[in-house]
């Protein structure tokens, strides 16, 4: 037996209104630590990891060459990451899906013989034919199916668009495959600077399977090192299936719920009622780490000074041996039970004091400016794909002005392959003449990955990522090379209470004086 992760809630948020408000928006963190192997006496019952390499091998992987050639030398490095006993299998996407290895739809245990076979079956593999995306995703849900509990991860990687099904068809199988299995993608370039995919279409894919973020690997050398670390990040991963719980009280309605660190990932369509004031939302597969998610909240106003808890959040987290004090779920083993941990409250007060309800909370705010980004750039595309030139210049403008803005200057060089920015502050920038649909899909997909509020001060300067969740690799750089971690420190636990005002902490930043808890413990 191993032992799961703990899991907490942690929210931000500014609980003052005014008396006509009713509008509450809440980040909550959410975080996972202590997943280690070994018993510890938790009463855990930590999954195996099934993993499915999902390979494109459609006609345009073979021109060039290099491109399927560096792709099965992934595969085969990632099949060498897998330690013995962990389950595995390997697909070709076409416009169809066929099994690589093992020869019928099934998982196989690693071992020396296995990986063997696996590995003799991909150097046979070659290219040709067209894609149908829906077909490679449904296929590996068939697969997982032998594997309920488990960690289920794919890798897929892709060249190209989903260009033989209508994407009806891809709709489809999302909504039947959403919260069953998780899944990286990563997309290699047509030529230098230029893809073939569309960003839009795997960040759809990328959000109803784990909401992992889609990363571009222009570098086919590091595709082998990239699908090792996509390895090592799925071998972290302790628990399956934890689902975020939202339940508001006879005052409250949900707006919407988002991911929004590591990426931002619209949680609408993965909603499962629970009854008229709860809901689900399938959160992935979980190891050591840490993500964001954005609350948004309906409230009725209410009298000054009145005080009300308006909503509840907790996680749904699999793996308790001893089902007497846990949830009953029917889909899960016989003997394993879902508990549900990290209640937290968000409550409200009412008032009329101006310089409390226009207090604006600075996590909230970081997240929102990165959300308002990654809009500007999705919007920015869309009217470039529609030769809508003029809106989408001023677009482009408007993420550019964002980015700087945030010191996001890795997004900016990103910008750069589609227009030529004059003045980033103002957001002055003229579209590149010579700019076609394969410049803009690295910026349509990097604009959706975000920095965490850990990393960032008041103004909403970040610092690097502190790093995937579930244990995986933070967005890769053009390059393909995974950004240096900062290392762990000792550091003193953080104050319950600002020590300036009283204020109950909810985040780095004392919400009424802007106190900052993380400067008073570091000196």
């Amino acid at each position: 037996m191993s032992a799961g992760p703990s899991f907490d809630i942690s929210t931000h948020y500014e609980m003052y209104l005014p008396t006509e408000g009713t509008l509450v928006d809440v980040v909550a963190t959410v975080r996972s630590t202590g997943a280690a192997a070994g018993d510890g006496g938790s009463g855990l019952v930590a999954p195996h990891l099934a993993e499915v390499i999902l390979l494109d091998c459609s006609g345009s992987m073979g021109s060039p060459t290099s491109k399927l050639i560096q792709a099965r030398r992934a595969a085969i490095a990632a099949i060498d990451a897998l330690p013995d006993g962990v389950r595995f299998a390997v697909v070709a996407g076409t416009h169809t899906a066929e099994m690589i290895y093992p020869g019928t739809a099934r998982l196989m245990v690693a071992g020396d013989t296995t990986r063997t076979a696996a590995k003799e079956a991909l150097r046979r593999t070659g290219a040709g034919g067209g894609t149908a995306m829906s077909r490679w995703l449904r296929l590996a849900a068939r697969i997982f199916d032998e594997a309920p509990g488990s960690v289920r991860h794919a890798i897929m990687l892709t060249d190209g668009r989903n260009e033989s099904e209508p994407v009806t068809e891809l709709d489809a199988i999302l909504g039947e495959c959403a919260g069953h299995y998780t899944v990286d993608c990563r997309a290699i370039a047509e030529r230098p600077g230029v893809h073939a995919w569309r960003g839009t279409e795997l960040i759809r894919i990328a959000d109803a399977l784990g909401a992992n973020p889609v990363v571009p690997v222009e570098d086919l050398d590091r595709l082998s090192a990239e699908f090792t670390q996509l390895i090592a990040g799925a071998l972290g991963q302790r628990t399956a299936d934890v689902r975020l719980r939202v339940r508001t009280s006879a005052l409250a309605g949900v707006r919407f719920v988002k991911q929004v660190y590591p990426t931002i990932a619209d949680l609408a369509e993965l909603a499962q009622p629970v009854d008229g004031q709860t809901t689900d939302y399938p959160i992935g597969s979980w190891g050591e780490g840490h993500r964001d998610y954005h609350i948004g909240l309906a409230v009725q106003p209410m009298a000054a000074n009145e005080t009300r808890r308006v909503a509840w959040l907790s996680l749904l987290v699999p793996g308790v041996a001893e089902p007497a004090d846990v949830l009953p779920d029917q889909d899960r083993p016989a003997g394993v039970g879902i508990a549900e941990v990290g209640q937290t409250a968000v409550a409200v007060e009412w008032t009329e004091d101006i310089a409390r309800y226009t207090g604006i909370n600075p996590t909230v705010a970081h997240y929102t400016r990165q959300q308002e980004l990654a809009a500007a750039i999705r919007a920015a595309w869309e009217a470039f794909d529609e030769r809508r030139l003029a809106d989408a210049e001023a677009l482009m403008g408007r993420a550019v002005a964002l980015a700087h803005a945030a010191g996001a200057h890795d997004k900016l060089a990103v910008f750069d392959r589609v227009v030529k920015i004059e003045d980033a502050a103002s957001g002055r920038v003229r579209l590149r003449p010579d700019v076609d649909p394969g410049h803009w899909q690295v910026p349509t997909v990097t604009g959706h990955h975000t920095r965490s509020w850990d990393t960032a001060g008041p103004t909403g300067l970040s610092g690097p990522n502190d790093g995937r969740d579930n244990g995986a690799s933070g967005p890769v750089p053009l390059g393909g090379v995974p950004g240096p971690r900062s290392p762990e420190v000792e550091v003193a636990p953080l104050p319950d209470e600002c020590p300036e005002c009283r204020t109950r902490r909810r985040g780095r930043f004392c919400e009424r004086c802007r106190y900052d808890f993380h400067a008073s413990r570091t000196g």
